[in-house]
């Protein structure tokens, strides 16, 4: 699918800036262009910013096991003037398969966004996407969500339907004040690469769960071992050889605090009646988790859970307490049953599922 827009002519003269562009999917080498632009653009609003490589790019594109979503306008030249590009996850939503999307890198040249009349470029490079990509499972995107700036959501909301299903808050526990009980009866293992019984450990989570992304050995080592430039640590907890969770953790900095977030959290089925998890594996986790960030002197230990899950309430009764964030979360609906509601209650996401860390 691809659309052409050339400047509109009045009376024979050219009444738009804008240059003469097609609206169309990514094509292999477009990322050259791609990579040009996004650093300009990027570099040009923020002080601190690094410019992207071209091993990032095709790590987060080209390697992903879920897929790419991306559509450019381009110029005649072949230059990228916009672009609107997403991270597909691979997901269930009531068990059958779909995709999750989380929007990112989307970009308009702001040398061509003076001459183009609304909805301006950026949108009309959304509305090709959003019809390629977004649809009903298992082959299209159910959801595409974000943590928009406030300029973002002001378009996502005006023009992309967009709508917020919470105001994100996150979790915070200082290392000293983790309640835990006495462990050591389960096997702890740091880990290089995801064991290959991931997955059996992901249906545990997948069962609690209406929508969450799939987090199996392949998704896993692509988004924390494979990643340029990656500082995850992780760790695996087993009970006589069976595997019963995983993390992934590392110092950074959220919502402008410095701490040891947590990126990723799977743990196995309740180990006794009434337990909403296994709470024995989930201690050792915390444990582990704990020491970490004292080791490596990195502040309060840090994640985000949805305030409906069960991990919400089970980590503030050893510690852990609600703060804000500058952040909320959005996303677009492509099944009219999913909508924003149906989200806020059903669906299981951590910081890893995102940029942000």
């Amino acid at each position: 699918m691809h659309s052409r827009h050339p400047p509109a002519p009045s009376n024979g003269r050219t009444v738009s800036a804008a240059p003469p562009y097609t609206i169309r999917e990514y094509r292999p080498g477009d990322e050259v262009e791609i990579l040009k632009t996004f650093n300009r653009v990027f570099g040009g609003v923020d002080p601190n910013f690094v410019p992207r490589t071209m091993e990032e790019w095709e790590w987060a594109y080209k390697h992903n096991p879920s897929g790419w979503r991306i559509y450019l306008a381009v110029h005649d030249d072949g230059r990228v003037l916009s672009q609107y590009a997403g991270i597909p996850e691979r997901a269930r939503i009531d068990g059958e398969p779909t995709f999750f999307t989380q929007a990112v890198d989307s970009m308009t040249d702001p040398s061509f966004r003076a001459g183009l009349k609304r909805p301006g470029l950026f949108v009309l490079t959304s509305r090709p996407y959003s019809d390629a990509y977004g649809g009903p499972p298992p082959d299209k995107d159910a959801v595409v969500w974000g943590y928009p700036i406030p300029p973002a959501w002001r378009i996502g909301k005006r023009y992309m339907q967009s709508e917020v299903v919470r105001t994100q808050l996150k979790l915070v526990c200082e290392p000293d004040q983790l309640q835990l009980p006495p462990g050591g009866r389960l096997t702890v293992e740091e880990l290089t690469r995801f064991p290959e019984d991931t997955s059996e450990l992901f249906e545990a989570q997948a069962a609690r769960s209406g929508a969450i992304a799939v987090r199996d050995k392949a998704h896993l080592d692509w988004r924390y071992v494979d990643k340029p430039g990656a500082d995850y640590a992780k760790v695996a907890v087993r009970r006589d050889g069976r595997l019963v969770g995983l993390a992934v953790a590392r110092p950074g900095v959220f919502s402008h605090d410095a701490g040891y977030l947590l990126a990723d959290w799977l743990v196995g089925a309740p180990g006794r009646a009434g337990e909403p998890f296994d709470l024995e594996a989930a201690a050792e986790l915390l444990a582990w988790w704990r020491d970490r960030a004292v080791a490596a002197n990195a502040g309060p230990l840090t994640c985000v859970f949805p305030d409906t899950s069960a991990e919400w309430l089970a980590l503030q009764e050893v510690g852990f307490r609600a703060r804000d964030t500058v952040y909320f979360l959005t996303a677009r609906n492509f099944v009219k049953q999913y909508d924003m509601r149906w989200l806020r209650r059903h669906w299981y996401y951590t910081l890893g599922n995102s940029d942000l860390v």
